[in-house]
């Protein structure tokens, strides 16, 4: 084995060093994106609806004035926990985050191709507040929003938030304070379970669930307890699609309430029993069970009974 020597070794390398250096081109400018865009932020007046509470919208609006396309970007944080009402939030938003209020903070994209250079485009994120509405107008602090141009923050900056009074105004407003627990009860009538033509057994029982709190919740569901053998809680009718026995027709409005039927089935093989007191619950949800301002009226006991078909 030869050993070149070592200022021989260092001569060669800086030869091929210096021929890569001239070989290569210039370093070219990264493409500028950002500069001189800028975002305008309105306020988010939320008005009075008939059956829903409060609804509003917060304008922003975008204009990009970089040299090549961007893609603009979001993040909304909530001034009301569980206000935010994004239908795509699966498909288009890329973050979110619980805070320890309640509130959620979400990343998400501004729908659209991406925007060009010196293009101006105006959309809006939709609130609802399921609050009764109220004589008098009210305020709320903590919103906040931030746009970014190809991940690049170009403005944050908070919003105002107002309630439309049922009058008309938004003069004088009052804070708004929500309920932090929720208040939930149920009533439940009898079943009889009839058999089928395919020999199976149905059954259906009357429910209503109202609800009287304001308390943001992320659904309300139906716990059963003591059916007889063979017996089970199939659905609610309407079936909104819930696969876990929520109450059909999602979160519940201040003051509302709801009729609709549980529906109980048995296999054909299942043996008829004398009647039995079983229990329908109803427990509610902010992303896990959260405890009920009146826990005596979350369940009522009914009786089930087996019945030839007529």
């Amino acid at each position: 084995m030869r050993v070149r020597p070592l200022s021989t070794m260092a001569g060669a390398l800086l030869g091929i060093v210096l021929g890569l250096t001239t070989a290569l081109p210039a370093a070219q400018a990264a493409p500028d994106t950002t500069s001189g865009s800028t975002a305008t932020v309105g306020r988010l007046v939320l008005e009075p609806t008939v059956d829903r509470g409060y609804r509003g919208t917060l304008p922003i609006e975008v204009t990009h004035q970089g040299t090549e396309p961007a893609q603009v970007r979001f993040v909304i944080t909530e001034p009301i926990r569980h206000t935010y009402k994004n239908p795509a939030t699966g498909l288009n938003c890329y973050s979110s985050e619980l805070l320890p209020d309640g509130r959620s903070r979400l990343e998400c994209a501004v729908p659209g191709e991406p925007w060009q250079p010196g293009e101006t485009r105006s959309f809006e994120l939709d609130f609802e507040v399921l609050t009764a509405p109220q004589a008098q107008a009210m305020k709320a602090a903590g919103g906040r929003v931030a746009v970014k141009v190809d991940g690049t923050v170009i403005t944050e900056t908070r919003f105002r938030t107002l309630f439309r009074s049922t009058t008309g105004s938004l003069r004088d407003p009052v804070p708004y304070v929500r309920d932090l627990v929720p208040d939930a009860s149920i009533t439940v009538g009898d079943a009889t379970m009839v058999r089928q033509p395919d020999g199976s057994w149905l059954g259906r029982m009357p429910v209503t669930v109202r609800y009287a709190s304001d308390a943001a919740h992320t659904g309300n569901y139906l716990v059963e307890q003591n059916l007889p053998a063979g017996v089970w809680l199939s659905q609610t009718d309407p079936f909104d699609g819930c696969a876990h026995f929520c109450v059909p027709g999602g979160e519940m409005m201040e003051g509302e309430v709801r009729t609709f039927d549980a529906l109980l089935v048995a296999s054909a093989e299942t043996t008829p029993t004398p009647p039995t007191q079983a229990t329908l619950a109803v427990e509610t949800y902010y992303y896990s069970l959260v405890a009920d301002a009146v826990p005596s009226d979350n369940s009522d006991p009914f009786t089930v009974t087996f019945a030839d078909a007529s």
